[in-house]
């Protein structure tokens, strides 16, 4: 079967393209083979993703396999506030996500760190005034007065939009890379880095990490942001 996938040439010609659709590689299998079944395309491409020669962004859309899945650390404090919901607020849904992350991928690094704990609307006072209990710096989105420079060592309690992209990591739930990416372009709190700064955060984050771009898209579509996405990365050349 390996033979039939001709991974070798495979990468020759399209190693190049950022994005690789359905299409490139229904292409380069009918050119040696015409009459190829849709169906043993779909088969070799299951195959590449089994062996990691591909990774799947989206719906149709792959990139070779060279990048890794982007997992959130978590600290001890994080842990501690996701004992406090599941005790507090068992049935809510929630993520946490540290700012400081963005220095993996910004141009400009940041000395300051906020932690951002969003959660369903529906309980955002309450999650909040629950999380003052045990930490002296705790605010709600809507009562930032300042750069978030100003706010070093916070907890900032936000509304989780449905469908966010979030993930389970050592018991506790975290935003997904796409979550992050979306918000830190759409939400007026971050209006620092949605300069030319965005662009680079952007570009490096999909260089060095597997990103879902249905994913992420679907997500902006919900936050009204999907075509403001769409255009960033196409100038990072992502579609």
């Amino acid at each position: 079967m390996n033979s039939k996938l001709n991974i070798k040439r495979f990468k020759e010609q399209l190693g190049q393209k950022n994005t690789i659709t359905l299409k490139d590689i229904d292409t380069f299998y009918r050119k040696e083979e015409p009459s190829i079944p849709k169906a043993t395309v779909s088969w070799r491409i299951y195959s590449l993703l089994q062996q990691g020669v591909l990774q799947r962004i989206g719906r149709g859309k792959y990139s070779f396999g060279t990048t890794q899945c982007f997992v959130l650390k978590i600290n001890h404090k994080m842990k501690q506030i996701a004992q406090t919901i599941k005790k507090k607020y068992p049935f809510i849904k929630y993520c946490q996500w540290e700012l400081s992350f963005i220095n993996i991928f910004s141009q400009h690094l940041i000395n300051f760190n906020v932690l951002f704990v969003d959660v369903e609307r529906e309980v955002v006072e309450s999650v909040y005034y629950g999380l003052k209990e045990n930490y002296s710096r705790v605010m709600l989105v809507q009562n930032l007065y300042d750069n978030l420079s100003e706010f070093d060592n916070t907890i900032i309690v936000r509304p989780l939009i449905s469908d966010s992209p979030i993930q389970k990591n050592e018991n506790t739930y975290v935003a997904a890379l796409e979550k992050m990416l979306v918000d830190l372009y759409a939400d007026k709190e971050f209006i620092s880095f949605q300069g030319n700064e965005i662009y680079h955060i952007y570009q490096n984050a999909f260089d060095k990490y597997t990103i879902n771009q249905q994913t992420m898209l679907r997500y902006a579509g919900r936050k009204n942001k999907r075509e403001k996405i769409e255009n960033i990365l196409k100038t990072i050349n992502r579609q």
